[in-house]
């Protein structure tokens, strides 16, 4: 499918990123969706399935872990961008943080057998804010380093679209994750009965150095070949911000808001999609068969790479004809179909009907995930129009720190959730009626509503092509180009 693009030489050629440099620039995608993403991803068939651990449980983890983000990220996005050196102020902590976080990383999966699950909870969390520490000295001036490569409304959606497509196919590990743990490589002799059994646990510790190697070698490469043209134009002689004032200019920029409650609910709603739906999916569909669930699991990851890869250029051609507004309208209502079928679909007659729910996920996700980053970096150039300050690194801490929020609220929300509906894991595939039906009701119920909700407040975010051009011309004019 292809969409005429009138407006394809209309950026200007001192506004284009050249390939090499986003292409060294989207190396560094995989890593931050394997460091985040795989934990969230394994978390309850690692925690609650295999090691008995009860869902409220790791929903602790999960939630531990962001609020430290949360703590965390908005310093490093403050120190990022008050650092002065010869080399910039991101690249040289993308330079460390890559390999702090290549070193810490396996150290959260590698806990020793026959813990309690208390014990194994503490493990997780302690070795976890270690690593995530770490990590957040790479992410922060990572992500602020995309709002930096160009001043072209276009050719920021263009960047955002070739990193697009590396953290889409990183995801496919995120998919075939559980698959890959239960394969007979990872083996162990159980106790007592001297038989081998598949085992989640033993997988994820030898592939967390697979991660951890990619890790080393994406997170190295931004840090290399990437330069910092705002900073050698306009950040290297821009005076320190305190890191309250900072925090609350960020905080007061109404349209950075709104894209933040957007995000909010839609991350909400989608990963009570994905968390809940996994059970659903694998006890109500599947009778609680974990080895079919986890290739379903699989093969989902398969069909919604494969949409969103399609649809990731379809999206960026049609953002250039109608605005980024519209096309991450189009997203979201294309993933609110996919949530509202989901009571047909979901059906233990026929359940490769789930897939379908999966292919308008990634026809979805590849909208998100395109326009989000770009309009964002829109947004930071509203806040310097108002304060006159490049802060980019406050409006990256923050909004990632959402991201990860809004994914893991609804992990913890699904938690207590999965529990009021009477589920045992226990009982593996023998849940009763009602458990079911209590599964069903919620999965479609709650992220309904927030999909809605995120649409409704879309309508309010101010910038779209005209405004974000009129931005960039009342910049140049105060400030030059850059």
């Amino acid at each position: 499918m292809t969409i005429p693009n009138p407006q394809e030489n209309a950026i200007a050629a001192s506004d284009r990123v050249p390939f090499a440099k986003k292409l060294a620039y989207a190396l560094g995608g995989p890593v931050d969706i394997l460091s985040v993403w795989v934990l969230v991803s394994i978390a309850y068939p690692l925690f609650n399935m295999e090691l008995q651990m009860r869902p409220l449980y790791v929903a602790i983890i999960l939630m531990s872990l962001r609020l430290w983000d949360g703590a965390i990220d908005p310093i490093m996005g403050w120190i990022s961008d008050n650092t002065r050196t010869r080399w910039g102020r991101r690249r040289p902590f993308i330079f460390v943080g890559a390999i702090l976080s290549a070193i810490t990383y396996p150290l959260i999966f590698w806990f020793p057998v026959g813990l309690t699950p208390e014990q194994n909870m503490l493990w997780v969390i302690g070795f976890g804010i270690l690593f995530y520490t770490c990590f957040t000295i790479w992410a922060m001036p990572y992500q602020s380093m995309l709002m930096e490569m160009t001043p072209d409304y276009n050719e920021r959606t263009r960047v955002t679209e070739v990193r697009g497509y590396f953290q889409t196919m990183a995801g496919l590990v995120n998919g075939w994750i559980w698959w890959i743990t239960l394969r007979p490589l990872f083996m162990v002799v159980e106790p007592g009965t001297g038989e081998l059994v598949a085992s989640t646990a033993n997988g994820m510790r030898y592939i967390s150095l697979g991660i951890s190697a990619v890790i080393l070698v994406g997170g190295l490469i931004p840090a290399i070949f990437v330069k910092e043209r705002y900073y050698e134009k306009l950040g290297a002689k821009q005076t320190s911000v305190k890191l309250l004032d900072s925090l609350r200019q960020t905080l007061s920029n109404r349209a950075f808001v709104i894209l933040c409650l957007f995000t909010l609910c839609f991350l909400l709603g989608t990963a009570i999609f994905d968390s809940y739906g996994r059970y659903v999916g694998t006890y109500y569909v599947l009778g609680g068969d974990w080895d079919l669930g986890a290739i379903f699991a699989g093969w989902g990851t398969l069909v919604y790479t494969g949409f969103s890869l399609m649809f990731i250029p379809i999206f960026r051609r049609l953002s250039e004809r109608i605005g980024k507004n519209k096309c991450l309208a189009i997203a979201i209502s294309i993933v609110l179909l996919s949530a509202s079928t989901t009571w047909w679909t979901f059906n233990p007659n026929y359940p490769w009907l789930m897939l379908i729910n999966t292919a308008f996920i990634g026809v979805g996700y590849a909208g998100l995930w395109l326009m989000l980053p770009s309009m964002q970096i829109d947004v930071v150039d509203m806040d310097e129009l108002k304060t006159g300050e490049r802060r980019e690194g406050s409006f990256a801490s923050i909004f990632s720190w959402i991201l990860k929020l809004s994914f893991c609220v609804g992990f913890l929300i699904s938690g207590p959730l999965l529990e009021l509906t009477g589920f045992d894991a226990t009982l593996e595939g023998a849940q009763s009626d009602s458990v079911y039906q209590n599964m069903r009701v919620g999965y479609v119920l709650i992220p309904v509503v927030a999909l809605v909700a995120a649409l409704c407040l879309l309508k309010f975010f101010p910038i779209n092509r005209e405004k974000a051009i009129s931005i960039r011309e009342q910049l140049e004019a105060r400030r030059g180009q850059v």
